[in-house]
């Protein structure tokens, strides 16, 4: 018997259409020379009914991305989720995915 014969297949990475996806500027980051802008990127995600987002962290030449780290029920909550980071969190966050 083959063992993937009757299972599920695994789920893809989530990709939603760019045509989807809304992004709002949320603000900037600075720390002495250092300056960020900071956007959050919302989408739904039928599959599971709800919004998911993700941060973008833009600075001249460099684009930091974090994962789909928002899941909630509408964009509104999603915005005041990230609402609830400090600017501390966000350097953090920052600092995380750092290439």
């Amino acid at each position: 018997m083959n063992p993937d014969s009757g299972a599920k297949s695994k789920s893809s990475a989530f990709n939603p259409p760019l045509s989807q996806i809304k992004a709002r500027q949320m603000g900037e980051l600075v720390r002495g020379d250092s300056r960020w802008d900071v956007l959050l990127e919302t989408v739904g995600d039928p599959a599971v009914g709800a919004v998911r987002g993700r941060i973008h962290f833009i600075s001249v030449n460099v684009h930091r991305l974090s994962g789909w780290i928002f899941l909630e029920w509408s964009e509104q909550e999603v915005q005041t989720r990230f609402g609830d980071f400090s600017a501390l969190e966000l350097w953090n966050l920052l600092d995380s995915i750092a290439a």
